[in-house]
C-alpha cells in the first residue's frame, strides 16, 4: 500500500470537505465529484476526485445521478494517485469497493454494501470476509450519524458534519467525517472504511442535493 495512503489512514479521523461546483448550485447540473481530505488539526492530506469520462460520463450523472457507475481516485497532497474506489452501478443496494493497483490492474481490498431498502443499514468486508455492519435510521434530523460495529463493538463513526478539534473550521454542511475507535484497526479495513465514507455520501447526501 501507498506509504501516502498508509499515513492518510492512520489518523485517528478523516475529514473530507467536498467541493461546491457553480454550475450545480446555479444551474442544478451534476458533475463529477471532488473533495479534499484534512486530519483533525486541520492539516490537507490529500484531494479525492471522480473521474469525469467526458460527454458520456456528464450524461450517465444527469440520467442516473447516484446510481451511476464511477471511480474515485486518492490523490496525495502532491497531486499523485495512491488510491482508488469503484462504485458500479445500481439502482438499488449500492456499493463501493476499496481496490489497490492501477484501472486496468485492479484487486479489490474491501467492499461496503446497503443491504435493505428502508433502512441505511450496510454490510462491510474485508478480504471477501464480512466484518462490519451499519444499521441507520432515514429518519435522522440535522446531524447525520452512520456508527460502525463489529459483534456488537463500536469500531467507528461516520458523520455528516465534523464535531472535533477543528469543528469551527469546518462548518460547511458538505464536510462529513470518519473518526476510527479501534487502534487495532488494519490498513486494509481502514481503507475499506474510508470507502464507505464516500458510498453514504453518493447514497444518502447526493440523494438530499
Amino acid at each position: 500500500m501507498n506509504p501516502q495512503l498508509q499515513n492518510m489512514l492512520m489518523q485517528d479521523a478523516i475529514i473530507v470537505q467536498q467541493a461546491i461546483e457553480m454550475s450545480n448550485v446555479l444551474l442544478g447540473i451534476d458533475s463529477a465529484n471532488k473533495y479534499d481530505v484534512f486530519a483533525p488539526t486541520g492539516h490537507k492530506l490529500g484531494s479525492v476526485a471522480e473521474i469525469g469520462r467526458g460527454a458520456g460520463g456528464f450524461i450517465m450523472r444527469q440520467l442516473f445521478n447516484n446510481a451511476r457507475a464511477c471511480k474515485l481516485q486518492i490523490f496525495d497532497i502532491q497531486g499523485t494517485e495512491i488510491g482508488l474506489i469503484d462504485k458500479p452501478f445500481r439502482f438499488i443496494f449500492s456499493e463501493m469497493a476499496a481496490v489497490s493497483g492501477q484501472q486496468d490492474a485492479m484487486v479489490e481490498i474491501g467492499r461496503a454494501k446497503r443491504v435493505t431498502l428502508f433502512n441505511r443499514n450496510y454490510t462491510i468486508s474485508v478480504g471477501g470476509v464480512p466484518q462490519f455492519t451499519i444499521q441507520s435510521s432515514l429518519f435522522q434530523f440535522r446531524r447525520f450519524k452512520f456508527d460502525v460495529m463489529r459483534n456488537g463493538v463500536l469500531i467507528a463513526s461516520i458523520v455528516k458534519k465534523f464535531e472535533g478539534f477543528m469543528k469551527m473550521a469546518f462548518t460547511q454542511a458538505d464536510n462529513f467525517s470518519i473518526q476510527f475507535f479501534d487502534k487495532n484497526l488494519t490498513l486494509e479495513e481502514r481503507y475499506t472504511l474510508f470507502a464507505t465514507l464516500f458510498l453514504i455520501d453518493y447514497d444518502v447526501f447526493e440523494q438530499m442535493n
